[in-house]
């Protein structure tokens, strides 16, 4: 965050210290923003799954037919390595793909616990200072 040329912090400590927690929760309010923008779901992301699909089952169907029947141990073993690098080689982008959505998830989730826990912090901190005011004007009421 850039402040401005003209900018003069407060001398009053407690105007200070609010003054550098916004700078701070303005910054890491970009920063997460920048985050989930980079791992927000976009369109294409569905397309590239049976994208995948189809070309992991076109691969298995090309060296299923470019491969020579005459030695069938020879057709078989082939096609078996093949099918299963092929296997792996999808079941792997898949995995990464669900990997991403959990990760979007637990952000999700961690955004959600932060704003409840500010709030209760919020809502614990005017009812301190709620009693701390009640408890002075007790206090001066009390001591002519």
């Amino acid at each position: 965050m850039i402040l401005p040329e003209n900018f003069r912090p407060s001398r009053k400590p407690d105007e200070l210290l609010r003054e550098v927690e916004a700078a701070i929760k303005v910054r890491d309010i970009g920063r997460l923003q920048k985050w989930r923008d980079t791992i927000e779901i976009q369109w294409w992301e569905s397309f590239l799954v049976v994208l995948l699909f189809i070309a992991g089952l076109g691969f298995i169907i090309t060296i299923y037919k470019l491969l020579p029947a005459e030695n069938r141990a020879l057709f078989y073993f082939v096609f078996f390595w093949f099918f299963l690098f092929t296997l792996a080689l999808v079941a792997s982008v898949e995995m990464l793909i669900a990997k991403i959505s959990a990760l979007r998830g637990l952000i999700q989730w961690q955004e959600e616990r932060i704003e409840r826990l500010e709030a209760r912090n919020a809502s614990e901190g005017r009812s301190k200072e709620a009693y701390q005011a009640e408890d002075s004007e007790s206090n001066s009421t009390d001591n002519p």
